[in-house]
């Protein structure tokens, strides 16, 4: 058996660069595991998700030449992401609100105001109080708080990767919410 070589990112974004079919390849040998997995998550279905995917391995090949990000798995993971809660939205407004469970990123909106009319400064400001605000916490409550928000996963999954009963993680999320909330308040 020949072992598979996986490039780094500096060596798959200089891939990109110079028009190599092989950096989507290299992409999808790398991350196409984890970006499908964040994309389901999301959605909650397989066909929805593989498009996403396709579609974040169509924008890092136009894309990534002109970024050229230093963090390639934060870039492909922020655009499946956004393409998978852009999809989300898309589906529920053709359902009118049928039923639909809350995701993840409902649940954060809560605390969060809608930036959607907000000015880049104002979203530079969120960003910066977010991060003041993971700052201070510890490692494990961080962990729950990013694989809750951030990469979508249930809080029964988290309670398995984490070894934990999921009314612990269910009991964290309600209060790091509740803190959250009364960071914004104080900084805003």
């Amino acid at each position: 058996m020949s072992e598979e070589i996986i490039m780094d990112d500096i060596q798959i974004v200089k891939l990109f660069c110079n028009g190599s079919d092989a950096a989507v390849e290299a992409v999808e040998k790398k991350y196409g595991t984890q970006l499908l997995h964040l994309a389901r998550n999301i959605l909650s279905d397989e066909r929805d998700a593989e498009e996403c995917l396709n579609d974040t391995y169509l924008n890092a090949w136009k894309y990534v030449p002109l970024a050229k990000p230093d963090n390639l798995k934060a870039y492909l993971m922020r655009s499946i992401r956004n393409l998978a809660f852009e999809r989300l939205r898309s589906n529920r407004a053709q359902k009118r609100g049928g039923d639909v469970t809350l995701t993840s990123y409902e649940e954060l909106s809560e605390c969060i105001p809608d930036n959607r009319t907000a000015e880049p400064a104002d979203n530079e400001g969120l960003k910066e109080q977010l991060e003041s605000f993971l700052d201070g916490l510890s490692t494990e409550k961080r962990t729950i708080f990013l694989k809750r928000f951030w990469y979508s996963y249930s809080v029964s999954e988290i309670a398995v990767q984490m070894g934990r009963e999921e009314k612990y993680i269910s009991n964290h999320l309600y209060i790091l919410k509740k803190k959250l909330r009364k960071h914004l308040k104080r900084k805003g």
